[in-house]
């Protein structure tokens, strides 16, 4: 399903826009003679859930993004082409973005506030629209190229976005990450749980900081894979992520709620490598007063 009402062509025309700023952002990673060797070596600690493996080595961040970004960044921009996401970012939020270090957050939601059919324009507001990025390990050359990229490519001066990052551990929650999830008037959580619920007890903690720290009138966008990797299991039984929070509805309305939607990319982008498809759940919720 299509989150917008552009035409194919036009559709086929922005996910190309997207990859040729990935394309230049990520052209060393791309060349790097080790690229291949890097990248089965992080499938093979995905499958074990070796995630400290993969994301506390610096020399896996720019492979990760050049390889995993292209795919979840066209995948973002059509979440956040919606109209209920294009609603909140017309009134230029601060947007807290959860373990979104490698930059699809960055990409997806700078191209819909800025090319997307009805996006309105930031340059015409009193305030920036803000996307802070935070991770748990240090992404910011990662960052820092994709937002010069885009701010070359698509002409978006810091009166339009300004861009931030800080490092914070999801599992360890510290003060500063609660004043960002308050201070915020969208919080994503994007592709995270999986990493998260590896450790069990510390990923409650989680949703507990999530229904405290959330402002009243405030957004929390979930989104993750529709497949096995979301399941929990709790006593025997299997649970998927976004039950935790479809059970909140004291604290949360759900905007939109959907248990499986398949992003299909437009036939014969150009990008140098493989951009696959993907299948996602998505919740967006308003927190209650």
């Amino acid at each position: 399903m299509s989150a917008s009402s552009v035409s194919e062509t036009g559709r086929a025309e922005q996910q190309q826009r997207i990859l040729n700023v990935l394309r230049m952002a990520c052209a060393e990673a791309i060349k790097r003679p080790d690229f291949a060797e890097r990248l089965q070596d992080m499938k093979q600690k995905f499958y074990v859930r070796d995630f400290d493996g993969i994301f506390l080595d610096p020399t896996n961040l720019s492979v990760y993004t050049a390889q995993y970004v292209p795919r979840r960044a066209l995948c973002y921009y059509e979440i956040f082409s919606r109209p209920q996401l294009q609603g909140i970012l017309a009134t230029c939020p601060t947007i807290y973005c959860l373990g979104a270090g490698s930059g699809s957050e960055l990409v997806g939601i700078s191209a819909a506030s800025k090319c997307a059919p009805g996006a309105a324009s930031a340059s015409s507001s009193a305030r920036p629209m803000v996307i802070h990025s935070q991770d748990y390990t240090d992404w910011s050359p990662i960052l820092t190229t994709l937002e010069d990229t885009i701010r070359y490519k698509w002409g978006i001066g810091a009166r339009q976005i300004q861009y931030q990052f800080s490092m914070g551990n999801l599992l360890q929650i510290s003060p500063d990450i609660e004043r960002s999830i308050s201070s915020s008037q969208l919080v994503t959580a994007m592709f995270i749980f999986n990493e998260l619920f590896s450790d069990k007890a510390n990923a409650m903690n989680f949703v507990k900081t999530i229904v405290k720290c959330v402002a009243p009138g405030s957004y929390f966008l979930l989104v993750d894979s529709a497949g096995s990797f979301s399941s929990i299991q709790i006593n025997g039984k299997s649970y998927m992520s976004y039950m935790f929070f479809d059970s909140l509805s004291k604290h949360f309305t759900p905007i939109i709620s959907e248990d499986s939607t398949w992003f299909r990319h437009a036939p014969n982008l150009d990008y140098p490598l493989n951009v696959e498809n993907m299948r996602y759940f998505i919740r967006l919720y308003r927190r209650r007063a």
